[in-house]
């Protein structure tokens, strides 16, 4: 079975559930005590995992319907074999997506499309959930209010592009949308600049070109509250957004802004200087994190999990412990620092996931 690494903030248990620590600032095996070998969900408060063996999903941390912190247990109101994602914000888990393309509601409802789902995410703050279906469309519905999803229509600049989006993301207020061509769209808030197109506005419920990435091709989108970071085919790592902690990874110059607004480039280097590709990344509220690798072939897909070797992750920032560095550097971090932690020297690094605070490496 895989391993499960977690550090940074636990006031909830929501990190480690035998440690009554507030803080988890090295990595730890949580697996130990917890039957999971994958984290499907995890916000400010909770997690969510499963275990594939046994076709369980495990839920620990803060529960908003009994009020109170609970001890992983099993979640049986939604079945691990039918579950494709989970969405939620800061109450916990609002739905999820299942393998049939159905979108269902915390109060057992199911959302009507006129396609199949393919991937769902809600922004962090409010009641906004935003879907792609499998012809290419980006739909919204608010949870509160309880209305009939909308089809989200694209900028004026966009709409004569006609792109067939994949996946989509959100941090805090902000959205990004992946197309099949590798082309990256963005709407929401960009008062720090999280949206990439080199101005501090917001672009309301419009989604727009990130005309940066054209000509590149993108593979991978994260959202953090603030900040923004996606990964190319060629392995190259852009963030953008604020850079308030030095979740960028970029150097803070004194006199510089702290907000980001154009996509900047973030190398990796490792022995003799040799130049690392990014394979996968993950964004928290306030940190960032990467495993870096070679590529596998011409190109690596989103879906590529678990097939580099000699992976190591690499994280910014860390408050709460999110950096794993342990309890003397609990400090903001504006350079890119491996983990270097005895448990984990000579591990394989599959995947990363971040809950606001926290981190999660599932390892082989």
């Amino acid at each position: 079975m895989q391993k499960i690494y977690a550090f940074g903030y636990n006031s909830f248990r929501q990190t480690n559930p035998e440690s009554d620590d507030d803080i988890i600032s090295i990595p730890s095996d949580i697996t130990k005590g917890i039957q999971c070998d994958n984290i499907i969900w995890s916000n400010m408060s909770s997690t969510l995992g499963i275990n594939n063996n046994e076709g369980k999903l495990i839920y620990w941390g803060f529960n908003d319907t009994e009020n109170k912190v609970v001890s992983p247990s099993s979640m049986i109101h939604i079945s691990a074999q039918n579950l494709v994602k989970c969405f939620g914000d800061d109450d916990g888990i609002q739905g999820y997506l299942d393998v049939n393309g159905k979108l269902h509601g915390r109060a057992e409802n199911i959302f009507k499309f006129s396609a199949k789902c393919v991937d769902v995410d809600q922004m962090w703050t409010g009641n906004n959930v935003i879907v792609v279906t499998e012809d290419g469309k980006l739909w919204k519905l608010n949870l509160k209010n309880n209305e009939e999803p909308n089809e989200i229509r694209l900028s004026d600049e966009s709409e004569n592009l006609n792109p067939f989006f994949l996946n989509v993301v959100c941090g805090e207020n902000h959205c990004l949308a992946l197309t099949k061509d590798g082309e990256v769209y963005s709407w929401g808030s960009g008062r720090f600049g999280q949206l990439g197109h080199g101005e501090l506005t917001d672009l309301s419920e419009k989604p727009t070109v990130i005309e940066f990435f054209q000509g590149l091709r993108v593979k991978k989108i994260s959202c953090g509250g603030w900040h923004s970071a996606v990964i190319t085919d060629s392995g190259d790592l852009y963030t953008f957004g604020w850079n308030h902690f030095g979740r960028l990874g970029i150097s803070f110059e004194e006199g510089s802004t702290m907000n980001c607004a154009e996509p900047s480039l973030v190398e990796f280097f490792g022995e003799n200087n040799e130049e690392l590709n990014v394979l996968k990344v993950a964004c928290g509220s306030a940190h960032t994190v990467v495993i870096t690798g070679k590529l596998k072939g011409e190109e690596m897909m989103i879906s590529d999990y678990g097939v580099v070797d000699g992976c190591k992750s690499i994280l910014i920032i860390g408050k709460y412990g999110q950096l794993g560095l342990g309890a003397d550097k609990l400090n903001d971090n504006y350079k890119l620092v491996p983990i270097d932690s005895t448990d984990l020297r000579d591990k394989k690094v599959l995947n990363c996931s971040c809950g606001r605070w926290n981190t999660f490496l599932i390892v082989d």
